[in-house]
């Protein structure tokens, strides 16, 4: 079996796709990237190529979603803004019952 040709340290890899070590770990078990293990203690060695595909694949995914959610969610009643408010001891409720 060959090498890929750029390849990286599980630390260079994280910081390439902004993830913990352990998306790093389920992405190779998932087989969504490759790597190779290498010398005597088997450390792993991953394909940075892969990696930074799945940056950018998490990161349209990441984003459409976010935006599906924020577009289905209801809005907050009055009630629940003054108890936010309460919470992050943001002063009292406007005078009125107006939502912000």
């Amino acid at each position: 079996m060959s090498l890929p040709r750029n390849i990286g340290t599980a630390k260079q890899a994280c910081a390439i796709a902004d993830v913990a070590p352990s998306t790093l770990r389920n992405w190779l078990r998932d087989g969504l990237i490759s790597a190779v293990r290498v010398g005597p203690r088997g450390r792993i060695w991953y394909d940075l190529d892969d990696v930074a595909s799945m940056r950018v694949e998490v990161g349209k995914n990441a984003e459409q979603r976010i935006r599906e959610l924020v577009d289905s969610a209801p809005e907050f009643t009055l009630d629940q803004v003054n108890k936010i408010r309460l919470l992050l001891h943001a002063g009292p409720p406007p005078s009125g019952g107006d939502m912000p």
